[in-house]
């Protein structure tokens, strides 16, 4: 505020520099200073990035197709940096890495499908957060819902970047499936290289979906899991046999919290640190089956271990092993502080001429965008929160 203010000789800041310092110091008012800024920050940035990737999506994706997915991938990445930012930087979340330090030798020299554990409704930042700590995240490819393609801003850039959504309707999704593996599988990996994101289970873990999870193994004669849901192997298993050869590798990922509360999107957004683990490892592509029966089997053998690992994490508030160092990324703090200079300077000018100037019109508009703001990011967290998740799961598992 100071640099903004001091640039643009703003001349209200010295008079209301005493009432925003003191009101920074309230937590309630802080938290909506800084969800307004980083949604302002947000939206601004990412209807530029988003009109830059609909240029490239126009003019280049003629000429290559690959070229176009490199550029707007770079793009996603550069605009994701304030969500990692808000992980990394700005909430300062503690987190340990537990890894094999050899893996990381392979780290942006093959097509890697990651398959996850859905324990929360932070999981897709911290995967964000991983990728972007191996600085990998401009090739994320995720396999999500539809619904998220319409997500603002965000949404718009993962079509952009050629994710898979899917509707939870095998009919519908099979061909779409098959026909975005084939991109995927067609893609040079020198030139970018990808990393499939899913979440096998399908849904985050509630107990309501717990519960029928154990129903569907106990009438199968399965054994059930006890920290997580049983997979839908079905579309892991097309994925799988689709990419083929171009696959390089599976990693294997799993988020635990040895915190007695799992940190939410409110709470980071909110600037509250938590403890975070995240175990991953590499399976090489000889061991990885091709047999559908048997890709089918080794999904669920990872969630068996995945399983075995959140017991030892919560009985040690770790996962075996020692932890390895993943340093967070500076580029992240300095494309951060590049998307808030260029969103909120000419936002800070237009609020100075209306105050300067005494236009009511113009104030009333800024300060009704900075509601809308608000109001949106809220609603936004609200969609994402573990209360107003799908009902998918709970009633009943088909089998795959």
């Amino acid at each position: 505020t100071y640099l903004i203010s001091r640039s643009f000789k703003l001349s209200y800041y010295n008079e209301y520099k005493s009432y925003l310092s003191m009101a920074s110091k309230i937590p309630k008012v802080h938290k909506f200073l800084a969800i307004i800024v980083l949604s302002y920050t947000y939206l601004i940035s990412g209807l530029l990035v988003n009109f830059l990737q609909l240029l490239i999506y126009i003019f280049v994706r003629r000429f290559s197709e690959q070229y176009a997915a490199v550029l707007n991938g770079h793009l996603y990445a550069y605009h994701l940096a304030i969500f990692t930012f808000v992980v990394d930087w700005y909430s300062g979340c503690r987190i340990r890495f537990y890894c094999n330090p050899d893996d990381l030798q392979h780290v942006n020299k093959e097509h890697t499908l990651c398959v996850c554990n859905h324990l929360g409704e932070v999981d897709w930042l911290l995967g964000y957060v991983l990728l972007d700590r191996l600085n990998a995240l401009q090739g994320c490819k995720g396999i999500i819902k539809k619904e998220a393609k319409y997500l603002p801003v965000i949404g718009w850039s993962m079509w952009f970047t050629d994710y898979m959504f899917l509707s939870r309707n095998w009919r519908v999704d099979s061909d779409n499936l098959r026909r975005t593996c084939q991109r995927w599988a067609a893609s040079n990996p020198k030139l970018l290289t990808h990393y499939y994101v899913l979440f096998a289970e399908g849904t985050r873990y509630t107990p309501a979906k717990h519960q029928a999870s154990i129903k569907f193994c106990e009438e199968r004669g399965l054994q059930p899991f006890r920290n997580v849901l049983y997979p839908r192997t079905k579309g892991a298993v097309e994925v799988i046999t689709e990419l083929g050869d171009s696959l390089g590798s599976v990693y294997d990922v799993v988020f635990g919290f040895p915190g007695d509360t799992v940190p939410s999107s409110n709470s980071m957004f909110s600037g509250i640190s938590t403890d975070i683990d995240i175990w991953f490892r590499r399976v090489d592509k000889k061991d990885i089956p091709s047999d559908k029966e048997e890709v089918a089997d080794f999904i669920v053998k990872q969630f068996r271990n995945k399983d075995i690992l959140l017991d030892y994490h919560k009985a040690h508030k770790c996962f075996p092993g020692k932890s390895y160092p993943i340093p967070r990324r500076k580029q992240v703090l300095y494309l951060s502080i590049f998307w808030f200079l260029l969103s909120l300077v000419p936002g800070a000018a237009l609020l100075n001429l209306s105050i300067k100037y005494g236009n009511r019109w113009l104030l009333g508009g800024v300060l009704g965008i900075l509601l809308a703001l608000y109001l949106a990011s809220k609603r936004l967290m609200r969609m994402v929160s573990l209360k107003s998740s799908s009902s998918y799961g709970t009633s009943s598992y088909k089998k795959s």
